[in-house]
């Protein structure tokens, strides 16, 4: 799955996201110089003031703060209590035996949204966690993600909401099909919350779904207006010592804010642009895939032998190859090395099992 992601041809970035970075750098600021956490009462405000004043579509936040606003800062509180589309996060997962980590004593529920990640194995991130079932007892208590909550009000001033159907959650015309266990290669797997395979958009490198800006470049007045203009703005920490990375099926690191990102473009490009959305198909069907490349491998080495063998069975695996290719493109993953494995070793068994030409026996039956 990894390699065939990474082969994928190059997309464009996502022109409705610009990304504020907080850099090693921008931790130097004199507007950081009484932060707690890694941004400040005065650096966020300030922050807020350049970027409110270009008209955003949403802000999120994807820095924990959870402390209420230095009393000299009452604009600041008065701001993350009352704008309508400024979100932020908090850390809901109980899982890792955490206590999580609570929202910002400012933001209503509405607008929160959790930061959890479902990873794989090795700390790679290859799942897309849309909402969850929040605990009573966690001090984030919110239903959606960040990620979630952005696309959704980008798309609700479009005057498209969010539904449950039968089918699962459906965004326009779109359902975003849950991923559950027994589905593909996740066999064993905790389903629990909505869960949808990440649809990575890269171009060339996942880094760089959208536009990126630091801190310092929004403060010293160096961004363009229409990058922010209708934009959904990101918030977060790139910086190596922040600690919130995780890897990528391109073999590579990311901080969280690409993450958040990707997720949030992945729902919107479904949505707006048609951007196929990742699937498998039912375990009959892989039986049944899997099951057709056997009987391909057996059927060549019945029917052929010698170079023609080698070479026919060649051809079946780069057609297998590039199938699993072209179907990961539209959307479908189904599994690759099943398959193969299944047409080399039928092909392989009816070799060594088939009779000889030569074989006495044979020439027996033929003759009588």
């Amino acid at each position: 799955f990894d390699h065939l992601m990474r082969l994928r041809p190059p997309e464009k970035k996502d022109n409705r996201i610009l990304v504020v970075t907080v850099t090693e750098e921008d931790f130097q600021l004199p507007e950081q110089q009484q932060r707690k956490g890694s941004l400040s009462d005065l650096a966020l405000g300030r922050l807020l003031e350049k970027l409110e004043s270009y008209k955003p579509r949403a802000i999120g936040l994807d820095i924990y703060r959870d402390f209420p606003v230095d009393a000299k800062y009452a604009e600041l509180a008065t701001y993350l209590q009352q704008s309508d589309h400024f979100f932020a996060i908090c850390e809901a997962s109980e899982a890792n035996q955490k206590s999580g980590i609570a929202p910002p004593k400012e933001i209503p529920k509405e607008r929160q949204g959790f930061s959890d990640y479902i990873v794989d194995p090795g700390r790679i991130l290859r799942r897309h966690l849309i909402a969850i079932q929040p605990s009573s007892t966690s001090p984030c208590t919110t239903p959606y993600a960040l990620s979630a909550r952005l696309a959704f009000h980008y798309l609700q001033s479009l005057g498209i909401s969010v539904k449950y159907t039968q089918q699962g959650l459906q965004l326009g015309n779109v359902v975003f099909g849950q991923l559950r266990s027994h589905m593909g290669a996740y066999q064993k797997i905790d389903d629990a919350g909505y869960q949808i395979l990440l649809n990575y958009r890269s171009s060339p490198s996942p880094k760089e779904v959208a536009e990126q800006v630091s801190l310092k470049d929004v403060l010293t007045g160096k961004v363009n207006p229409d990058a922010v203009k209708n934009r959904i703005i990101l918030i977060g920490v790139t910086a190596d010592s922040a600690g919130d990375s995780f890897f990528t099926p391109y073999g590579n690191e990311m901080p969280g804010v690409i993450f958040h990102a990707q997720m949030v473009s992945q729902i919107l490009s479904a949505v707006l642009d048609g951007r196929p959305l990742l699937w498998v198909v039912p375990f009959w069907s892989e039986v049944f895939w899997v099951w057709s490349w056997a009987i391909i491998g057996g059927t060549i080495a019945w029917r052929f032998r010698s170079t023609r063998l080698a070479l026919l069975s060649g051809v079946a695996l780069l057609s297998l190859y590039g199938a699993c290719y072209y179907l990961l493109i539209q959307g479908c993953w189904i599994l690759v090395v099943p398959s193969a494995f299944a047409l080399i070793v039928t092909g392989v068994s009816v070799v060594v099992l088939r009779p000889h030409p030569n074989d006495s026996s044979v020439s027996y039956f033929n003759h009588d």
